[in-house]
């Protein structure tokens, strides 16, 4: 079967969740279970670990027109784009688009889940491309053959030792 994999040339009106945010997701802030293989609903991602893409939308996260060409030298928006690795994830996709259908087990790419709810832990770029591949195909938005680990909020923070700084140690000794 031949795929359209011009994620790039999306128009952002017409994806319906590209005004959703990704929240952030603190790992000091979970206790986590066993991690297994298995299948992710995209629509149920809601978060990401990564600082750098927290409150920014999937939207603002699609590739830009340009990136399958890895058309930086013509196009300082394509090297500078929100999605780090856009350009070599967009050229995988339009080399092998049957990785996001098949069941196998994929490296590096792995969700933490609470409730019914997902956030990334490891492959952001895949993340965002798959759904917009999917969508642009009218494909259902399951990913197979990635890392889930349950997760759950701890009842109270985790609270980080309290930094106390060679002066005010020392000043303290000589108080003493």
């Amino acid at each position: 079967m031949t795929w359209n994999t011009l994620i790039e040339e999306m128009n952002l009106e017409e994806i319906p969740f590209a005004n959703d945010e990704l929240s952030y997701l603190d790992t000091q802030s979970i206790e986590v279970g066993e991690c297994k293989v298995g299948a992710v609903d995209l629509t149920r991602v809601i978060g990401t670990t990564h600082p750098d893409y927290q409150g920014k939308t999937w939207g603002q996260l699609k590739p830009i027109p340009g990136t399958s060409k890895g058309d930086f030298m013509n196009n300082r928006n394509v090297a500078f784009q929100p999605l780090k690795r856009a350009i070599g994830n967009v050229q995988s996709l339009e080399r092998n688009p049957e990785y996001y259908f098949s069941r196998e087990n994929k490296e590096h790419w792995s969700f933490y889940k609470i409730n019914d709810d997902y956030y990334i832990s490891a492959g952001n770029n895949r993340t965002i491309i798959g759904r917009m591949f999917l969508h642009l195909n009218s494909q259902e938005p399951l990913i197979h053959g990635v890392e889930i680990t349950p997760a759950k909020f701890r009842k109270e923070p985790v609270r980080e030792p309290e930094k106390v700084s060679v002066i005010s140690r020392l000043s303290a000794w000589f108080k003493t």
